[in-house]
């Protein structure tokens, strides 16, 4: 892996990556390494070194002319630069990101018309694209092959799979156990990062099966000391059954490499330590020392909205089961504080009230009260 590849991998687990919409963290890796490869080749730039000129050339270069590109990918370039470059910190960052706000549109015309700026104005003939080229934006027609039905009837399959076949017969969990973590991942990925097999992304796979997956309410420590073998056979099956290819199967495999470790330690935790070990970790990320607690809390006081939206992200497909925790919470924190306010004023019956009100003295009519008079 090269240094620009570091950078990319390390972007991905950042802050600045975080902030980022849905829309743009499903296209970050895919715009950086094509652009990164580009203002290589082009420009003999690393990514610390672009220089304005250097980059609107790069955008309306071959950059954007793929026909597979697509109008949301063309939408997320600017942000996702913008927030790789801020999180490099480079120098000239203000002068970079004028020049891509002034490329933009220009961008924008030479994706639609899927040609370079200098193919567009009839400066360059554009190369014939060969057979397979015109075919292929495979990967960018796999998103409308995969429907609700088809991922249920993946998911069926499974099912029947983790029974029968050999590749799910070493798991230490029950059937039982070992589907609802298989479906719980296949199901994360699409509701979460809308991602299907064969559209994973390194940085989603790890978030939902290193992340969210241990935070998930239901899940026991024994299956979270599974998620990485059960994704193994996972992987593997889908491989051999067609559904992803060996790029998406070594990505896969890739992304829980060295995953197993924090499993473990995760899985000897409860929910809560879960959660704050998960900050921890992405506080970790930003370069910050965890080790030293002061450090660590203050990062914390002057980022607290890049780490409730880290979190709100991670608990997301458990929103309903926060609300109702927190519910309960507030709900045991005021019956403390009544109990802790009886317990200083012993005497104060709430009974007492009603009964004062009800015993004001008797009020008579207008008649009886003459007759007092006159007695």
């Amino acid at each position: 892996m090269n240094e620009q590849e570091q950078h990319i991998e390390k972007f991905l687990s950042s802050s600045n990556y975080h902030q980022l919409s849905a829309n743009q963290q499903k296209h970050a890796q895919d715009i950086l390494t094509r652009f990164n490869h580009q203002m290589t080749n082009d420009q003999h730039l690393t990514d610390t070194t672009w220089t304005p000129t250097a980059v609107k050339s790069v955008m309306v270069g071959e950059f954007i002319a793929d026909p597979a590109l697509t109008n949301q990918f063309g939408i997320a370039v600017v942000p996702v630069l913008r927030a790789y470059q801020e999180f490099l910190q480079v120098d000239n960052l203000d002068e970079i990101v004028k020049a891509m706000e002034e490329q933009r549109t220009n961008m924008n015309a030479c994706r639609k018309a899927h040609k370079t700026w200098a193919q567009l104005h009839g400066e360059e003939t554009p190369a014939p694209a060969p057979a397979a080229k015109k075919e292929a934006p495979v990967a960018a027609n796999k998103p409308a092959q995969w429907t609700g039905a088809k991922l249920q009837e993946l998911l069926t399959g499974l099912d029947q799979a983790v029974a029968a076949d050999p590749l799910f017969a070493n798991s230490e969990l029950t059937a039982d156990e070992l589907r609802y973590v298989i479906r719980e991942f296949l199901q994360l990925m699409v509701q979460e990062c809308n991602e299907y097999p064969g559209q994973w992304t390194f940085s989603n796979l790890q978030r939902v099966l290193g992340m969210m997956m241990p935070l998930d309410p239901q899940i026991s420590n024994k299956q979270i000391h599974n998620i990485v073998p059960s994704a193994q056979a996972l992987f593997e099956y889908l491989k051999q059954n067609g559904h992803i290819d060996m790029e998406q199967y070594k990505m896969g495999m890739k992304a829980i490499a060295n995953m197993q470790p924090s499993e473990d330690m995760l899985a000897s935790l409860n929910r809560d330590e879960r959660e704050t070990q998960l900050v921890l970790s992405f506080i970790n990320s930003n370069g910050v020392n965890t080790d030293d607690a002061d450090v660590a809390e203050a990062w914390m006081n002057s980022h607290k909205r890049e780490v409730a939206d880290f979190m709100r992200g991670l608990l997301n497909p458990w929103g309903e089961y926060e609300r109702k925790r927190l519910e309960k919470k507030q709900q045991e924190m005021k019956r403390q504080e009544q109990l802790a306010a009886q317990a200083q004023n012993p005497q104060q019956d709430p009974h007492l009230k009603r009964n004062k009100k009800r015993v004001q003295g008797i009020k008579f009519s207008k008649k009886a009260r003459r007759k007092l008079r006159r007695h």
